[in-house]
């Protein structure tokens, strides 16, 4: 992956999660901002985070060489979204079926998803996974699709010499909360497949994988009254289990 320059800032590009900007939580309080201090003490230098959202079809290898050359990072975080291939979508089933007309009903759900009003929500998320139970609903991507997506953007930022990767594994839950038990065991055996896929390639790229552990029921304490996104203890949780991964990565290749 080459030596890194030596500056006074260190610049993060971090492909993350809506964890990192959905809900009412503060910005303070956001893993990636918990992370970002904890790096910058372990370091010694400032510490600087640009957050971007990604999405893993055929236009994201070029955005992210687009992002590379715009924000010249030192470390790339790249983090692997359950939502692409495990969060099961009504309106999304609907525009692969009706075309043009479902279109507008699968926007509509995104936006409204991505609400504070509605990611806050328990009674809205009730509702949206009882649907769930009697109403067709497809996923965004199959896993092979997001692991051929996230090999190509690897190369690319393999490719850059001076920058460092760490790929982040998914997040999984035991039982999420107001899920099905038939929604529980297929999205536990996504996870695992999806981090199946990413561990074997992250090998044969000779990238850091790391991943926490699965989140038992005793842990779900640590995600919103919606059950989807995490709270300010879960979100420094996960900050802090970034914190020590981005630094170990770091120190690696400075050593």
């Amino acid at each position: 992956m080459g030596g890194c320059r030596i500056l006074s800032s260190m610049r993060v590009l971090r492909l993350g999660t809506s964890n990192d900007a959905a809900g009412s939580l503060p910005e303070d309080q956001r893993g990636w901002k918990i992370a970002e201090r904890r790096l910058a003490e372990a370091t010694g230098d400032p510490v600087e985070t640009i957050l971007k959202g990604a999405w893993p079809n055929a236009a994201f290898a070029s955005r992210l060489e687009s992002w590379m050359d715009e924000y010249k990072p030192d470390l790339v975080v790249l983090q692997i979204n359950n939502f692409w291939y495990g969060y099961e979508s009504i309106p999304l089933w609907f525009e692969r079926r009706l075309g043009r007309p479902g279109v507008s009903v699968n926007r509509i759900g995104l936006k409204l998803r991505n609400s504070p009003r509605f990611a806050d929500s328990r009674w809205a998320q009730l509702v949206s996974r009882s649907l769930l139970r009697v109403l067709p609903s497809t996923t965004h991507f199959t896993i092979p699709e997001v692991a051929t997506c996230m090999e190509g953007a690897m190369r690319k930022i393999l490719a850059r010499e001076g920058i460092i990767l760490l790929v982040r594994g998914n997040d999984d839950w035991a039982s999420m909360p107001m899920a099905s038990r038939r929604f529980n065991r297929r999205n536990h055996a996504r996870n695992a497949a999806m981090s199946s896929a990413m561990r074997s390639m992250c090998e044969r790229l000779r990238v850091p994988y790391v991943q926490r552990p699965t989140l038992q029921a005793g842990e779900l304490q640590t995600v919103n009254g919606a059950g989807w996104h995490y709270d300010a203890q879960g979100e420094r949780q996960g900050g802090e289990f970034d914190a020590e991964a981005m630094t170990a990565a770091w120190l690696a290749v400075r050593a």
